[in-house]
């Protein structure tokens, strides 16, 4: 029922990127400008910046490929043309152009006659011919200049003998009509883009321009959706982790690197740009920063300082008191997932031959810092981890600076929420949240929020995800993992038991995943094999419980230090025998176009990634709890998240 499809890639053709750079929404190139050596000999300081354009080159204009009329469609009707696709790439462009606080405008201005795939040629091109090898929906490669630079008049940038640079004008522009935009002679900062080409994998995707919701064809995706998406990344946006509003939006940012082209309520209103989204693209196109050109106030625009303040902090991990590289700093809005930045600045090891090194995690991470743009109000601000897991992003869909973190093994924490006064590695209750007011531009308070990320240890029985299950559950399943006595008292010994983690998905990206409830209870296996738990008087108990899409969902217990302390107590005197997780389904009807409940993560190939051997402690009941019976088949993803006692 469901088709998950990647989304756009965040190439750099020719260069990578001034310092220090924010991580923050935006891809990044590097920059090599003074030629700092580094610790290896030879090489020199390649510095990590944001990849953008110059505001001399506002409008940024568009050729649109005209060599295939209609599109080609690998799955037969239905077929769109040229001038369909044209007006939905305008309206795409215009989602941008339309935010009243950013100043980018993207412009389909020409037409080109390329008849091969994009290239580097000072053509900013949109294309439908795509590479054979080509697998994904779209990309968006650009090229950007890797140092400070001195553009003078008659330089040839892409090495076609024809100029590229001019000192007649003072925007860029197609100066001699040959198709090709040369730019105004001027100095440009490292992560410059210079040439911007997005191509659409029409070979592999059949291409829509429906806005009812009438194709349910999997193989079938929104042109405009894609396009959205892609434009982001071609003004310098990154993917980001956001898939999930809120508790009761299931809707993602329109730069989450996917689109579900098995529910179209989902897949469409990714058209439709996030908070995320809107203020990243006016936190780098800032209007009314200038007193004249394109970040000047005009007819309809909003002054970015009158809408926006930053939150803005560190990030320190908590065992190794390094900076962290690539955490995703989330701020919400009552409960509302708003905008969410990437912690970081970085730096690689550039060799003569072109090589890009790491050396070190104190060399490579220069600091933690972080700087979100949201909306003037008060905020709870959280952090998670871009782990290798892909939960639900992984490190190589973002930008450098999440990779260089990944290298070093930096995204190895658990979700926390930022506690003022009381940040520290080691924290008495780690899913406890205070307020974080951002109401001035540059306020006290809104400044020096950092997070030190928690010394924490998961006790579980499983590996790598394999599958997801179940796709077709009775309606009211109970789910349930033992956690044998005698491991939960050795895990309490000088630690506190913080939370439960479920590893949960769903099949439709619109819903969110609605449980009837999850909870923490005692039972016993009994000696035929099958398990009665204790539902009736469960220790700690959410109903009903909102999970997470692709992702390890919390349930934060209240005063971790009592209630580890009564555990301990009960073990002691033989009042608590084996202790579960239980996670139980919804009960129909199940929202969305699949008509399928949530869904848990499965560990269950032998040999596989991670892989551990089958525990034997996952339950299921479909009689309403009455009685439990193993699962030989898999180890349910469920763990129990200790810390040490303050």
């Amino acid at each position: 029922m469901r088709k998950l499809l990647a989304l756009g890639v965040l190439a750099a053709v020719a260069a990578f990127g001034a310092a220090p750079a924010q991580a923050g929404g935006a891809l990044e190139t590097y920059d090599i400008t003074g030629a700092v050596p580094t610790p290896i000999a030879g090489h020199v300081e390649a510095r990590m910046t944001e990849q953008l354009w110059d505001a001399r080159c506002i409008p940024v204009q568009y050729s649109l490929n005209d060599t295939l009329d209609p599109i080609p469609n690998p799955f037969g009707a239905p077929v769109i043309s040229l001038a369909q696709a044209g007006a939905a790439l305008q309206k795409s462009f215009d989602s941008w152009n339309d935010i009243p606080t950013s100043f980018i405008d993207l412009q389909i201005t020409a037409t080109t006659s390329n008849p091969g795939t994009r290239r580097f040629d000072m053509v900013n091109e949109l294309t439908f011919r795509t590479a054979p090898t080509f697998g994904a929906i779209a990309s968006s490669p650009s090229v950007s200049l890797i140092q400070d630079a001195l553009l003078s008049p008659g330089i040839d940038i892409d090495g076609d003998g024809d100029s590229d640079v001019s000192a007649s004008i003072a925007l860029c522009a197609d100066v001699d009509g040959d198709g090709d935009i040369e730019f105004p002679a001027g100095i440009y900062r490292a992560g410059t883009i210079l040439d911007n080409d997005v191509q659409f994998g029409s070979a592999f995707y059949r291409f829509t321009v429906l806005d009812a919701h009438a194709d349910l064809a999997t193989a079938s995706v929104d042109l405009e959706t894609v396009a959205v998406h892609e434009f982001g990344h071609s003004h310098g946006l990154s993917h980001v982790l956001n898939n999930q509003k809120s508790d009761t939006d299931g809707r993602g940012a329109t730069m989450y690197p996917f689109i579900d082209t098995g529910d179209p309520v989902s897949e469409l209103t990714q058209r439709a740009l996030d908070s995320d989204d809107i203020a990243f693209s006016s936190f780098y196109y800032p209007e009314g920063t200038a007193a004249s050109g394109p970040a000047a106030l005009q007819a309809g625009d909003v002054a970015f300082d009158a809408v926006y303040s930053t939150i803005e902090g560190t990030v320190t991990h908590g065992v190794t008191g390094l900076p962290v590289a690539g955490a995703s700093v989330e701020a919400f809005d009552n409960g509302s997932l708003t905008v969410a930045a990437f912690s970081g600045t970085t730096r690689l090891s550039l060799a003569p031959t072109g090589g890009l090194f790491v050396i070190s995690a104190d060399w490579n991470v220069v600091d933690g810092r972080y700087v979100i743009p949201v909306p003037r109000g008060h905020y709870t601000v959280g952090i998670q981890a871009v782990n290798n897991a892909d939960e639900p992003v992984g490190p190589t869909r973002v930008n450098f600076t999440t990779q260089i973190g990944s290298i070093f093994g930096q995204n190895d924490f658990e979700e926390e929420f930022y506690q003022r006064g009381q940040e520290g590695a080691i924290e008495k209750e780690i899913g406890k949240a205070g307020p974080v007011p951002a109401m001035v531009p540059h306020a006290r308070s809104s400044k020096n929020i950092d997070f030190v990320t928690n010394v924490t240890a998961r006790l579980a029985d499983f590996g790598s995800q394999d599958f997801i299950g179940f796709t077709l559950p009775t309606p009211g399943l109970y789910y349930a993992v033992r956690f044998p006595q005698a491991s939960v008292a050795a895990a309490l010994d000088g630690n506190l038991l913080q939370a439960a983690l479920f590893r949960t998905t769903l099949l439709d990206s619109s819903e969110v995943p609605l449980w009837s409830e999850a909870a923490l209870v005692s039972g016993v296996v009994n000696p035929d094999g099958t398990a009665t738990l204790d539902l009736a008087n469960p220790i700690v108990s959410r109903a009903p419980f909102v999970s997470q899409e692709n992702d390890f969902a919390p349930l934060f217990f209240d005063n971790p230090r009592q209630l580890s302390a009564a555990l301990q107590e009960a073990i002691a005197l033989g009042q608590v025998d084996d202790l579960w997780l239980v996670l139980r389904a919804p009960f129909e009807p199940f929202p969305g176009p699949s008509q399928r409940a949530p869904a848990i993560g499965l560990d269950g190939v032998p040999g596989g990634v991670n892989d551990v051997p089958i525990a034997g402690n996952s339950y299921t009941s479909a009689n309403g709890g009455a009685s439990f019976s193993l699962d030989p088949r898999f180890n349910f993803m469920f763990a129990m998240l200790f810390s040490p006692a303050p």
